[in-house]
């Protein structure tokens, strides 16, 4: 390799690593609302707290064979999505600031105010987990500037089959479709970061 090479791919890699440093160094500064070694979680609200829990069931269906594997998946998440949607308008307009800075001081974490646009399509970590979460934005009204997510528990999944002259067969068995219901519940939860 030649000297002038080697001094060449030496100053690249001296300036690879200083626009590094400089882009971590500014990184926590971004938009002045998050710092980079901040960990958000969504903290389910006690019944203690808010003392509102909805279920909500959620149904898929398929002839057997190909499609019938994805039914018990789907049924699942349509129940979750039922439940959280149920629910959401309750968080937004009832869990006021007070309500989500005890529920953060439960888990030793602070309410986060601050928004934060990822949130929508990577909800943070639920606490205690749950099977499905999402964001739903600021309070409204009295419950103005809590940041709030809805979560949803699995309950059951039930399952059965019936004859169906609709569905292809073969092997000599009937033809039959599989149904799939789901039942989930959701409660509200506030978004709370590390001290």
């Amino acid at each position: 390799m030649h000297r002038s090479e080697r001094g060449h791919r030496e100053a690249m890699k001296i300036g690879s690593l200083a626009l590094t440093v400089v882009a971590l160094s500014v990184a926590p500064l971004d938009y002045g609302t998050r710092y980079a070694w901040a960990t958000d979680f969504c903290v389910e609200l006690t019944a203690t707290e808010f003392n509102h829990r909805l279920e909500r069931r959620g149904d898929d269906n398929a002839c057997a064979g190909s499609h019938s594997s994805n039914i018990r998946a789907k049924a699942r998440d349509r129940a979750r999505d039922n439940a959280n949607n149920a629910i959401a308008s309750q968080c937004l307009g009832n869990v006021t600031p007070s309500i989500g800075q005890r529920a953060c001081a439960r888990v030793n974490l602070v309410a986060n105010p601050s928004a934060n646009s990822s949130w929508v399509d990577s909800p943070p970590v639920s606490k205690p987990s749950a099977d499905k979460v999402r964001y739903i934005g600021h309070g409204t009204g009295s419950a103005a500037g809590a940041n709030l997510c809805v979560v949803a528990h699995d309950i059951r999944l039930r399952t059965h089959n019936v004859v169906d002259g609709h569905c292809r067969h073969g092997k000599g068995l009937l033809p039959h479709r599989t149904f799939a219901t789901a039942r989930a519940w959701a409660r509200c939860a506030v978004i709370c970061r590390t001290p």
